[in-house]
């Protein structure tokens, strides 16, 4: 069977999850991109890494944030995947940003330029680093930090660390906000996460807390930047 002219396997895309790549890397074993709902998702071995502007828990963040009071003009994004962070605040939210990413894998990278960045012409200055060991050396100020690294479904140790958290602080601009990023789909999630929040959070960030956003909760760093 021939494969669809891309307008069509953009329609089907909205009645199956259409096959576009799969491979591995030194960092996951499985690696698989679907053309879903028009929009390029990139799956991992129990995660969804990218999903477009569709990747809801950080559009539900963008959408509930107060951009008047809080104007972003600089973006650290620890975890690139398949951009969708940089693709939803350009091409949803119509922001005008400056973005810096970290992604440990560099196949991971790639896929995100040859399906998002490139045709969408987003620029983004990419380190290939391990999130924790940038935090430890990178020098730089930004309006926003998301964190929104995984391995699978979990987060490495090293970015839950309350020195992890002391470095994201000490990259933001003042009045920059961050937006961490924790599933919370079970119990154990949660029970994690408010350990988490009662430990290590609030220690570094008596304001914040977290938003619900379906499945995940979006720590912040100020509570009262969000309605």
């Amino acid at each position: 069977m021939s494969r669809p002219p891309g307008s069509l396997r953009i329609w089907l895309s909205h009645l199956i999850e259409w096959p576009v790549e799969e491979l591995s890397s030194e960092h996951n074993e499985h690696l698989k991109v679907v053309l879903h709902r028009g929009r390029y998702k990139l799956i991992t071995d129990g995660a969804i890494y990218s999903f477009g502007d569709l990747y809801s828990n950080y559009r539900e963040s963008f959408e509930r944030l107060d951009w008047t009071t809080h104007p972003v003009k600089s973006c650290l994004i620890l975890g690139l995947g398949m951009a969708s962070i940089p693709d939803m605040l350009v091409s949803r939210f119509k922001r005008n940003i400056e973005f810096t990413a970290v992604e440990i894998d560099e196949a991971v990278t790639s896929l995100a330029y040859r399906y998002v960045l490139s045709p969408k012409k987003i620029k983004v200055q990419v380190y290939t680093a391990d999130a924790g060991s940038f935090l430890e050396w990178h020098e730089g100020n930004y309006d926003m930090i998301c964190s929104d690294v995984f391995v699978g479904d979990r987060i490495p140790e090293q970015l839950e660390t309350e020195e992890a958290l002391i470095a994201m602080r000490e990259l933001l601009n003042p009045g920059g906000i961050l937006l961490y990023n924790r599933l919370s789909r079970y119990k154990p999630d949660i029970a994690k996460n408010l350990k988490f929040k009662d430990e290590v959070f609030i220690k570094v960030f008596p304001q914040g807390g977290f938003l619900d956003v379906g499945g995940n909760w979006m720590f912040v760093n100020d509570l009262s930047a969000f309605s």
